[in-house]
């Protein structure tokens, strides 16, 4: 398997302020744009294969300012676009916490037994996901690199595949807008070797302790 760089959409006005924006076609604000910008900058010096995408212009957008340094096209797949909040998306953590108090409970503490109202559960959002993950993975060979830019929920879902973990551990990742994971996967192991979790340094952050408005 090719080795895979993951990188979260740059912030957007709904990011900022805490809300659900789930499959809403938010776009990059000012600072989401200039974090494309620098990831892009970041990464144009590594030898990229392909650059993946999910159809979400916050992560098409971001895709292109990583792409234009490779002279390559970005490759859309819709199984990369984030987790459909239904009636959540648009609210701020505290409006959804005055609506649905238990059900957000449940999210923070068990996030697998969650199914959005009128929207997907984890394991549709990982059935796709990973779906679209082998698909990608396996046009390419070891030699390669290839990014995947994508979305908090998707990102984390991916790490818990590779990692072998259950998706209650969802929420011991952190994906920070414009962060970087670099994963390298040896398919007939089973093993996984993280050489970078979700790296900021690139974005004048060494660390994000920045902590998520909508958890």
């Amino acid at each position: 398997m090719p080795k895979v760089i993951l990188v979260r959409h740059g912030k957007t006005v709904w990011n900022a302020e805490g809300r659900y924006q789930g499959k809403m076609d938010i776009p990059l604000n000012e600072e989401g744009r200039e974090q494309a910008r620098k990831v892009g900058e970041a990464l144009k010096d590594f030898p990229v294969k392909a650059v993946y995408s999910s159809p979400l212009s916050r992560c098409k957008d971001t895709a292109s300012e990583i792409a234009k340094h490779h002279g390559l096209e970005v490759q859309v797949k819709e199984g990369f676009k984030e987790i459909d909040h239904g009636q959540w998306e648009g609210m701020l953590a505290s409006e959804v916490e005055e609506k649905y108090p238990e059900l957000l409970k449940l999210w923070r503490e068990k996030p697998s037994q969650v199914k959005m109202p009128e929207g997907e559960s984890l394991k549709d959002v990982y059935d796709r996901a990973v779906k679209a993950f082998e698909e990608v993975v396996s046009k390419h060979s070891d030699e390669d690199l290839i990014i995947i830019v994508g979305h908090d929920a998707t990102n984390k879902v991916l790490m818990c595949y590779l990692l072998g973990t259950d998706l209650d551990k969802f929420w011991a990742f952190k994906q920070a807008n414009c962060g970087i994971t670099v994963l390298e996967y040896h398919p007939e192991t089973k093993k996984v070797i993280v050489h970078v979790a979700n790296a900021t340094g690139h974005l004048g952050k060494e660390i994000d302790f920045e902590v998520q408005k909508s958890l």
